[in-house]
């Protein structure tokens, strides 16, 4: 566990390179999914991936920390965020940032 409140969770798994986010994300405690994105990012030679599947919510600070950790990856390694809701895929694209370099949305299954 990297951080918890009762709003948002963080957690950091592996191997693979994983933070799972669970809860909601806004622009309160977004500064502790960039630590964690860059805590895994240091610490892993790979793409990092984020488990997005018990997120609740997210604002354009949450979004944001995850586009701007993508464009620190190194070259050919991505941010790849899975099970992606589609308010997320879209808060993506309306940001216009469906084109940000290193950010892979792989969306959620829908049962």
């Amino acid at each position: 566990m990297v951080y918890a409140d009762g709003v948002l969770r963080v957690e950091r798994l592996g191997p693979p390179s994983v933070v799972r986010l669970a809860g909601e994300v806004d622009a309160d405690n977004c500064v502790h999914v960039r630590s964690a994105l860059d805590a895994q990012r240091a610490g892993y030679a790979g793409d990092v991936c984020v488990d997005a599947a018990f997120l609740e919510f997210i604002d354009v600070a949450g979004v944001r920390a995850l586009v701007e950790t993508a464009g620190r990856m190194p070259s050919g390694l991505s941010v790849v965020v899975r099970s992606a809701s589609a308010q997320l895929c879209d808060l993506v694209t309306l940001a216009g940032w469906d084109g940000a370099p290193g950010l892979v949305l792989e969306k959620a299954v829908r049962r």
